[in-house]
């Protein structure tokens, strides 16, 4: 197998939805953010000089709650680390190796569903909330560019302005929620690694608010990630000083618990998550094409890593569930992400949903579930 593998052809049906899904969203964008927001509302907010990965303009999603408290989400989208990968960016209708999101066409759907929508099934619908999307590549921490040469052989550059953009979207929910008492940080995919990475700096943003949490949906991965935090990414160096292992959230959360030991921290992730068992295996040893071993090598490693996080973090909270994702039913992987979606409100381990397992964890009452699931 060679370094770069070449990927099959994407027969799944994927790229005339992702043209449907497009569509949609074009014609149901939120208004842009006024200067008198209404309680309950989404609005779209255009931070001046904020930008895509591809230099579009870049906006996040607000809505104001009836009660005190904030969540601050973190979408998710794939990530870049070299060159390489930055030539590949996800393209509505495409194929093969996609890596990262380069706009935020998708921005404006996921503050509709799941724990950030306003589904009388959520526990924080009546919470106010700054939803980032991502479209940087750079886990929602870059502040440089990286030049390449696209598959056109042109020259272009990736804007990883992820740092940048989400700042400037602190800035302007401070301003609308100063004071919250509460703050429930999160995100799913990438913006799981975003969790982890920047809470702290969320911490540092709101002093007085003393009851934080972290709660990090589907998120490991091995590799030099301070080399690309510093070198690709531009990363603040508070941020980069941290990566000193080679699992990225292992290395954050343990930052962060001995930083800030009152923040609750949350961890959810599916057994052998599909992503994620795709993007491990090509930052390994280059392959595209996830396999049964694969899954189980990740199973291995998430069931280390959970081991490492408990020891040092004793109220953690864990969520771990095997749903089959019913597109590597040849490798036997599950699914990719949990909180953000309705499923969330569907899938229970221990006879417990996960959104009453973030309520919980939420209020201080951190449950473990299904740890007997990463047993091989």
């Amino acid at each position: 197998m060679s370094k770069r593998e070449t990927p099959k052809e994407d027969r799944s049906g994927w790229p005339l939805f992702n043209r449907l899904l497009g569509a949609y969203i074009d014609i149901t964008r939120f208004p842009d953010l006024p200067a008198d927001p209404k309680i309950g509302k989404n609005y779209e907010y255009f931070p001046e000089g904020a930008l895509c990965a591809n230099g579009s303009p870049y906006h996040g999603c607000i809505r104001l709650g009836s009660e005190n408290k904030l969540i601050i989400g973190f979408s998710g989208g794939g990530v870049s680390v070299d060159e390489y990968t930055a030539a590949r960016p996800q393209r509505v209708g495409g194929t093969g190796q996609m890596f990262y999101s380069d706009d935020v066409r998708f921005g404006d759907i996921i503050p509709r569903v799941g724990t950030f929508g306003r589904s009388k099934k959520s526990p924080f619908r009546d919470w106010s909330l700054l939803f980032v999307p991502y479209a940087t590549g750079d886990f929602h921490c870059g502040t440089g560019d990286l030049s390449y040469t696209d598959l056109n052989g042109q020259n272009a550059v990736l804007h990883h302005h992820g740092y940048t953009n989400y700042r400037a979207l602190l800035k302007k929910i401070k301003e609308l929620v100063p004071h919250p008492d509460k703050i429930l940080v999160t995100g799913f995919s990438a913006g799981a690694f975003a969790t982890a990475l920047l809470t702290d700096d969320v911490a540092s943003a709101f002093p007085d608010c003393h009851d934080i949490t972290a709660c990090v949906d589907s998120a490991m991965l091995h590799y030099d990630w301070q080399k690309v935090a510093r070198d690709v990414w531009k990363t603040p160096e508070e941020i980069a000083a941290r990566l000193t292992g080679s699992e990225i959230v292992t290395d954050s959360l343990l930052a962060l618990h001995k930083n800030r030991p009152d923040v609750k921290i949350m961890y959810c992730c599916s057994t052998r998550d599909c992503a994620l068992t795709q993007v491990e295996m090509y930052l390994e040893d280059g392959r595209w094409e996830p396999d049964k071993e694969a899954g189980i090598s990740f199973q291995r490693k998430l069931g280390e890593m959970v081991d490492t996080l408990q020891s040092a973090i004793p109220n953690l909270s864990v969520f771990i569930f095997d749903t089959p994702d019913k597109n590597s039913s040849a490798a036997e992987l599950t699914v990719h992400c949990l909180c953000g979606s309705s499923a969330a409100f569907t899938t229970a381990v221990d006879g417990v949903i996960c959104a009453d397992w973030m309520k919980q964890g939420v209020d201080g009452k951190p449950l473990k579930l299904g740890l007997d699931k990463l047993k091989i």
